[in-house]
């Protein structure tokens, strides 16, 4: 049965695209799944890291339905040119990592570059089909991917419609860290972990200040990130942080 399953484990929530038939391609009823996940996601204060990962040894996900873009009215003369496409984590201000295992491809691709962090097994292949199809690649694939490496290297990606495998992703910066397959969802736990433990004001304060900066002069930036740093060191957990150093324990962060 095509579905999002949503879980929870402690402050990590767990998004996992199972249509395992297709490829955990992504329907119209998935994408409303993915969008009510990320709504609870960013209410939930209970909620510190989030997590996409696909069911099944084989995909991450190979993007949106391809049936749906031709019964749905999209393409030709008289088509939307619009395509339902997968929702993407830019409405999360909570960090948001990729697990990917096996094919990450088109909408699935765009997908896990709208992600902060990414973490691929060592079988994974990820990159852009649009040019196969005779589209220019949608998702963002091709705004997110010319800002993520080199542009010689997203041109090589785009122009070729080449998928790549996890080591060359890793040499030129897409994915973060690469793993054995039986290892990933470990090491995105660990990951999440890590970052849960964090003050969640301090990291939802850093993540905001990073994508700031990336539309920001240089000088210009600078002085903006010195007022987001003042003011986390007046905040409550800027004082637990200092004071559990100082006392040689593990800090209690609130959020505050």
């Amino acid at each position: 049965m095509e579905t999002v399953r949503f879980e929870r484990e402690g402050p990590l929530a767990w998004i996992i695209l199972d249509n395992q038939a297709k490829l955990n391609a992504v329907n119209a009823k998935m994408a409303q799944q993915i969008t009510e996940a990320f709504q609870e996601i960013e209410r939930n204060p209970d909620i510190r890291v989030a997590i996409v990962a696909g069911a099944g040894e084989k995909a991450f996900s190979t993007g949106g339905e391809m049936g749906s873009y031709v019964s749905g009215g999209v393409l030709g003369d008289e088509g939307s040119g619009q395509p339902a496409g997968i929702p993407k984590p830019d409405v999360l201000t909570k960090p948001i990592i990729a697990a990917i295992r096996g094919y990450c491809l088109a909408g699935g691709f765009g997908l896990a570059i709208g992600c902060d962090l990414r973490i691929a097994s060592t079988d994974a292949k990820m990159g852009p089909s649009g040019l196969k199809r005779g589209v220019v690649p949608g998702a963002q694939q091709t705004e997110r991917l010319v800002k993520l490496v080199p542009f010689g290297k997203a041109l090589e990606i785009l122009l070729l419609a080449k998928y790549i495998g996890a080591q060359e992703a890793l040499d030129i910066g897409l994915v973060q860290r690469v793993v054995e397959p039986d290892q990933l969802i470990a090491a995105a736990r660990e990951w999440g972990q890590t970052i849960a433990a964090f003050s969640p004001r301090a990291v939802l304060d850093t993540k905001k200040l990073a994508y700031e900066c990336l539309t920001m002069a240089w000088k210009e930036s600078f002085e903006h990130g010195k007022g987001v740093m003042q003011r986390s060191f007046q905040t409550e957990d800027g004082k637990e942080g200092f004071r559990a150093f100082l006392e040689k324990r593990e800090p209690r962060f609130t959020g505050r």
